[in-house]
């Protein structure tokens, strides 16, 4: 395994972030993959992606970076996909920066918290929220891998430039091991001669970091939030969702391949 904690980033929002989190850890499961999802976003779109309802949420990720004697094992819930744990997001989260903005360890809350228990998953994927911020910056420096979905819109190319940077920047201030796991281009709309004008920029810069595996604009994507569960299990044999199976393909190709 190349990485083991992998954040999901990209500090423009609309970008399918959430959604590729959700839909690759379901098409991974799918194939026996063990995955703990930690949703860092107070949003909470990827808890509620999943079955869970933030306000019922009596410990969340918000209490883990807080408080110090609240550990990730214990806020940690079963989710609507097999092989899948959450450690949720709750409205606490959103007090974090202003509250952990004088500690000494305030970048490394989260690297620590995970010591307990990524051990017991293959894979820990951390939702980002869509903003530079303490929230991103600790789950950046707890990470080894980032994977960037990225739209098929000529604004996205300059926004992942800004993100690069950013993520080289916590490098070599935070986590020298932290590498780029992969560009997901995502909302690739067929019917636009931009959309491939703007693939073919993604790999002309970033070569073998963009994935070969493309997620098609689709509004059937957009009902996941409805179902509460990956496209692999409320539209099995849609195109998109054999898209994600072929994205999760390839990611293990990737991670077996180093």
């Amino acid at each position: 395994m190349r990485h083991q904690v992998i954040s999901f980033a990209n500090q423009k929002g609309g970008v399918g972030k959430t959604t590729t989190c959700i839909n690759l850890a379901g098409a991974l499961c799918e194939k026996g993959t063990t995955i703990l999802l930690v949703d860092m976003d107070y949003q909470s779109n990827l808890t509620l992606g999943v079955g869970i309802f933030p306000d019922e949420v009596k410990k969340g990720m918000g209490d883990v970076m807080l408080f110090g004697d609240v550990s990730l094992r214990e806020i940690i819930h079963t989710t609507n996909i097999p092989g899948a744990d959450i450690a949720p997001a709750n409205l606490d989260l959103s007090k974090v920066d202003i509250n952990i903005a004088d500690r000494k360890e305030r970048q490394s809350i989260l690297h620590n918290k995970l010591l307990e228990v990524k051990d017991n998953y293959d894979y820990v994927f951390i939702d980002c929220p869509p903003a530079f911020n303490l929230l991103t910056i600790n789950a950046l420096s707890a990470s080894d891998g980032v994977l960037i979905p990225i739209q098929c819109y000529p604004y996205s190319l300059s926004g992942l430039n800004t993100l690069l940077e950013i993520i080289d920047d916590i490098r070599y201030a935070y986590n020298f091991d932290l590498e780029i796991a992969g560009i997901i281009p995502t909302a690739y709309d067929t019917n636009t001669k931009i959309a491939s004008e703007v693939l073919k920029e993604l790999h002309e810069r970033y070569g073998g970091k963009v994935f070969d595996s493309i997620i098609k604009k689709s509004v059937k994507v957009a009902e996941g939030p409805i179902h509460q569960r990956p496209m692999v299990q409320y539209a099995k044999s849609h195109p998109v969702t054999m898209a994600y199976r072929e994205l999760a393909s390839e990611f293990l190709k990737r991670e077996k391949a180093a």
